[in-house]
């Protein structure tokens, strides 16, 4: 039987959830100092509407608390928690830097289809979420979860907004794209 009763550990420590959240944060960081180009493709919001600036503050804002809360709170080193949200983070943590990779090289101004992309409209989103979803079990953590679930509804949002950009900019293309590949993976 499972003992639930640690879901409330809240403790500063160095072996704590912020080294897989910083960690994934960092290799954003670090893929668009490397390709210079592909980074400044894809932080620019220029084209937001007030809707899609206000989901994408909600997504940093509860980032930025995700990583502030990771800080203290410890993994659940030695349990079935530990293992499976490790896995989680492992698996999601390789489909990321996948994500960052296919979308660097593909040509700008062209619908992204290629890696795997071939098989979500939304890859680094999705293991984004997953990675922090595996650090959340990992630790079995309700304070994380509590602030992880929110932070993937506003990322949902923002996400929207994005696939109605695609649709204006890349008409035809992104719409045929869009019919054979899901959001989500296995999911719209």
């Amino acid at each position: 039987m499972l003992d639930f009763s640690f879901f409330t550990t809240f403790q500063f420590g160095w072996l704590n959830a912020w080294i897989p959240a910083f960690g994934i944060v960092l290799i954003q960081f670090v893929y668009m100092v490397l390709f210079r180009e592909v980074g400044r493709r894809a932080v620019d919001t220029s084209w937001y509407t007030s809707k899609d600036r206000f989901w994408s503050r909600v997504s940093m804002f509860l980032q930025i608390v995700l990583l502030v809360l990771s800080v203290f709170v410890p993994f659940k080193l030695g349990t079935l928690w530990f293992v499976v949200g490790a896995t989680i983070f492992a698996l999601s943590l390789a489909a990321f830097i996948w994500a960052f990779h296919s979308y660097g090289i593909d040509p700008a101004g062209k619908t992204i289809k290629s890696g795997i992309y071939c098989w979500s409209r939304n890859p680094m989103y999705l293991f984004f979420f997953t990675a922090m979803l595996g650090t959340c079990i990992a630790c079995a953590s309700l304070w994380l979860l509590i602030v992880t679930v929110p932070f993937g509804i506003a990322m949902h949002f923002t996400i929207l907004g994005e696939e109605r950009y695609c649709e204006q900019t890349y008409g035809k293309e992104y719409l045929e794209y869009k019919a054979k590949t899901p959001r989500y993976l296995l999911w719209e």
